[in-house]
């Protein structure tokens, strides 16, 4: 089988690669071509056709500015996919380049079978792009549980394949299997994007700075594709914090607490147990949580409560990270006799069982390869 993969970012890279292995062990004939970046192209053994990093562009501003660059690079996508010519093409996430510039192609001019792997959040915003997926997506693949009976109601074929945080983790404990201890630390987490570390790191330093004082460890989660000098500007006075890359599940399997910008790295840190205070600034302004809270379709903004289903993790949104709430919450969690650390605690072990034990790139290359050999 010829499989052509669009993924755009960091995140969509590392889930993507462990699908083609998945693809390869299941079909040894397998060949790839795809946008991606380097840890696809380790597990696929060809170079990238465009590199995901010619297109992380963030904020509706740059994205902007760019459109130029961002057409011109849909556009040799989709000239690669037509000398290609997949037997089925595999978005990764991604929304806005996927719905733009692959998935009419795919469908319209190639009459190719679209597999959707990780599916946009509709359920958040913009859900009249179910729509799209209809009539472009011919199955849709779920990491989260709470989709499939979202997306199957609206019709559109989908199956949860577990999630790939639930892979990354078993192999992480795979190759580190010593036990370990919770240390006296505290994990920052600040998010991957310029305007997070801006918004967001400042008030975490701030609110940890007490503890650092009085003995503890306080320590930065380095993001893939960042170096220190993207932290820099924003260490201000506590720039000798420590910013350690590549250790993010051992230092998750080992600090106290943490405070985590909302996102993926929040069902990251749920899985390993740690308790967590989701913070997103987004400026601070309390008419972006207004907004969020008018017009998101959803009532958390954390993966944990999400799934969950109840607010099993404090989220502190715009300005209500601001002043002192976010160090009076923190406290309740580094207590060890609070109800609150005790509660959290709890609620975390009821989401690792719901997550699971399976590896989801297996399951998603089973689903690929039965929907294949049925169509």
């Amino acid at each position: 089988m010829r499989y052509f993969l669009v993924a755009g970012e960091a995140s969509g890279d590392l889930h993507a690669s462990a699908l083609i292995r998945a693809l390869r062990a299941e079909d040894p004939e397998a060949s790839f071509a795809f946008m991606g970046g380097d840890k696809m192209e380790a597990a696929a053994g060809v170079a990238p056709i465009v590199h995901y990093r010619e297109v992380a562009f963030m904020g509706i501003v740059s994205v902007v500015k760019n459109l130029g660059k961002l057409t011109r690079i849909g556009r040799q996508i989709q000239a690669a996919m037509r000398d290609f010519a997949p037997d089925v093409v595999i978005p990764v996430d991604y929304a806005d380049f996927n719905f733009r510039f692959i998935l009419p192609y795919a469908k319209g001019e190639l009459c190719c079978p679209v597999i959707y792997y990780i599916l946009p959040k509709l359920w958040a915003w913009r859900a009249g792009r179910i729509r799209q997926l209809r009539r472009y997506v011919d199955l849709g693949l779920s990491i989260l549980p709470f989709e499939t009976s979202y997306f199957s109601d609206r019709g559109l074929r989908t199956e949860y394949i577990g999630n790939p945080c639930v892979d990354a983790k078993l192999t992480y404990l795979a190759e580190h299997p010593e036990p370990v201890e919770r240390e006296q630390m505290l994990l920052l987490v600040p998010g991957s994007r310029q305007s997070e570390l801006r918004d967001n790191l400042p008030e975490m330093l701030a609110a940890t700075a007490a503890y650092s004082q009085l003995g503890w460890r306080v320590v930065i989660a380095g993001a893939p594709g960042l170096t220190a000098a993207d932290y820099a500007p924003h260490l201000g006075k506590y720039s000798d914090t420590p910013i350690l890359f590549g250790e993010t599940y051992g230092l998750m399997r080992r600090a106290h607490a943490a405070l985590v910008t909302s996102g993926t790295a929040t069902l990251e840190a749920g899985l390993w147990g740690i308790p967590m205070v989701v913070c997103y600034r987004m400026g601070g302004r309390r008419i972006a949580r207004l907004a969020f809270e008018r017009f998101f379709r959803v009532p958390y903004f954390s993966l944990v409560n999400l799934i969950l289903d109840r607010p099993a993790v404090p989220e502190l949104l715009a300005d209500r990270m601001e002043g002192e709430e976010l160090p009076r919450t923190l406290a309740e969690l580094i207590d060890e006799d609070s109800s609150a650390r005790a509660r959290q605690l709890k609620d975390l072990t009821h989401l690792s069982q719901r997550m699971g034990t399976s590896l989801s790139a297996p399951k998603a290359a089973e689903a690929i390869l039965d929907f294949l050999a049925k169509a």
